[in-house]
């Protein structure tokens, strides 16, 4: 768990096996960042620590796996799973309709396009599940949108390098504002679906 929080020792000392494992957990809805994960495994591949190639494979092939997992509780879990399950997070009904609805509209590229939205991959694959996206599908549509952020992600820090230290320092000093900024930003969310699902 103590690695899980210091992903950076994490994926230093443990490599791709640290950078699957992160990618399967944020797939499946646990709330671990690709972007950094990514972002510091292309900065050892600069520094000749990991290959740029594998970074990029274990971290897609994570969040295929993971992927699947999700899918697979949505799948056979379904509405009623949602309906009996879904109010200790705020998820209505209504909530699922919308998801199911987005992907009868967007069946052919909605997995794909939502792979490509911070935050938002990491929530997209139990909806896909619920709402049924064939499973080959939904597998190929996965892997080319994560092939495609997790390239994009390591490249990024492939290409910062060296300065990664004094980029994260940047981002200790600003911390704290961030920091209360998405405590606020979570609170009225919480607040707003709390709303909703008593309407509801």
């Amino acid at each position: 768990m103590l690695a899980l929080l210091n992903f950076t020792h994490f994926v230093a000392t443990s490599g791709y096996a640290a950078i699957f494992l992160l990618s399967v957990l944020q797939s499946c809805c646990v709330p671990t960042s690709s972007e950094l994960t990514l972002g510091f495994a292309g900065v050892l591949a600069a520094e000749g620590k990991l290959s740029l190639p594998g970074v990029i494979i274990a971290g897609a092939a994570g969040e295929i796996v993971g992927a699947y997992i999700a899918w697979a509780i949505g799948y056979f879990g379904g509405r009623p799973f949602v309906e009996r399950y879904g109010r200790y997070v705020l998820m209505t009904p209504e909530d699922l309709d919308r998801a199911e609805g987005w992907y009868q509209r967007h069946e052919r590229f909605g997995v794909f396009g939502s792979r490509l939205l911070p935050v938002i991959r990491n929530f997209v694959a139990v909806p896909a599940g619920v709402a049924e996206v064939p499973l080959v599908r939904f597998g190929v549509l996965t892997a080319a949108g994560s092939l495609l952020w997790d390239a994009a992600m390591a490249l990024i820090g492939y290409g910062i390098g060296g300065s990664w230290r004094s980029v994260m320092k940047g981002f200790s000093d600003a911390g704290y504002l961030l920091g209360a900024a998405v405590v606020v930003a979570v609170a009225a969310v919480i607040w707003h679906r709390w709303k909703t699902y008593k309407r509801a």
